[in-house]
C-alpha cells in the first residue's frame, strides 16, 4: 500500500504562501482597504491564516507518515518471518526513507514559519534573509540592518516549535 501524500506540493504551497504574503507587504502595511483594515492588519490575518493551513497539513502528513510507517512496519515483519535478515534490512530501509519524508516536510514548515514570523516584524525582511532547516536546525544568513536586528531574527527563529539549533550567521551592514 503506497502513501497517497505526495512531498513535493506541500513546499510549493508553503512558497505560493510567502510570495503571497511578501507581495501584500510589498503594497504598504500602512494604506487602508476598503473595508477600513489596514494592508498590514490584512496580511497579519492572512499569515496567521497560512500558519494554520501549514500546521494543518504538517498534521496530515504526520498522520499519512504515521500510518505509511505502520504499514512499512508490519509488512517488514512479515517479509522477515519468511525470507530472513536480508529481506528485514531491506523494510527497514524503507522505513528510514519514510521518516527523512517526514522530516523534509517539517523542515519546510519550520523554514516557511520562521520566513512568516519575519514577514510580520517591520524591522526586518523576510527578503534579505535566508532561512535553511535541516532536521530542526536553523541557519540564518544575509544582511540586516543593526545587532539589534540580528539578534531578533534569532529570536523569531528560537520561538518556532521544531527548532532544536539556530546558526546566525547574519552580518550587520556598515553605515
Amino acid at each position: 500500500m503506497k502513501p497517497s501524500f505526495a512531498p513535493s506540493s506541500i513546499p510549493r504551497y508553503i512558497l505560493a504562501a510567502v510570495v503571497v504574503g511578501v507581495m501584500l507587504l510589498a503594497s504598504g502595511c500602512d494604506k487602508y482597504t476598503s473595508s477600513g483594515q489596514t494592508v498590514g492588519e490584512k496580511l497579519d490575518k492572512a499569515i496567521d491564516k497560512t500558519n494554520a493551513s501549514i500546521v494543518k497539513a504538517g498534521d496530515k502528513v504526520g498522520q499519512k507518515v504515521d500510518q505509511a510507517g505502520a504499514v512499512v512496519a508490519g509488512v517488514g515483519e512479515s517479509v522477515a518471518i519468511r525470507t530472513g535478515t536480508a529481506l528485514n534490512d531491506t523494510g527497514n530501509a524503507v522505513s528510514t526513507k519514510v521518516d527523512q519524508v517526514g522530516t523534509i516536510v517539517t523542515d519546510s514548515s519550520i523554514t516557511a514559519s520562521i520566513k512568516a514570523d519575519l514577514i510580520k516584524d517591520p524591522g526586518l525582511s523576510a527578503i534579505a534573509i535566508e532561512v535553511n532547516t535541516v532536521k530542526g536546525e536553523v541557519t540564518l544568513k544575509g544582511e540586516v540592518a543593526s545587532e539589534q536586528r540580528k539578534q531578533r531574527a534569532e529570536a523569531i527563529t528560537r520561538t518556532i516549535v521544531g527548532v532544536t539549533r539556530v546558526t546566525n550567521l547574519l552580518t550587520v551592514k556598515a553605515s
